[in-house]
């Protein structure tokens, strides 16, 4: 009877070790926002905390429309999900970088307007603040 329940409490320990998630496997968390919303789901956001590479980050972009220059900025890439998020210019938001290959399917239309060549997929959108 003593053997069994080593042994059971043996195989419950070892289970559960392999249960804990790596110190490395976080993911970071930043907030920007949404600095343009324009037809055909082309959105610009702003950085506000978070490290991003300064590669894929407009230093300063302006938006003739508006007549306003923005910095440290990235069009967002994944579209369809973020037009999900429901968010308008100006609200604050959280969200997380996630892998460029990831394929998104929904009709955008094919009109045109001028965004940042810095494009980033990003995932995990939570609205922080209202405008």
């Amino acid at each position: 009877m003593m053997k069994a329940f080593f042994l059971m409490a043996g195989i419950f320990l070892w289970g559960i070790s392999g249960c804990k998630t790596p110190a490395n496997k976080t993911t970071a968390t930043h907030t920007g926002k949404l600095v343009v919303s324009e037809l055909c789901n082309h959105y610009v956001v702003a950085l506000e905390t978070g490290s991003i590479d300064k590669n894929n980050l407009a230093e300063s972009w302006t938006d003739n429309k508006r007549n306003m220059t923005f910095k440290n900025v990235f069009s967002v890439a994944s579209k369809c999900s973020f037009a999900k998020a429901e968010l308008a210019e100006g609200d604050v938001f959280s969200f997380e970088l996630t892998d460029s290959t990831v394929t998104e399917n929904c009709a955008i239309c094919m009109a045109y307007y001028p965004t940042p060549e810095q494009k980033l997929m990003i995932k995990n959108i939570r609205k922080i603040t209202k405008p």
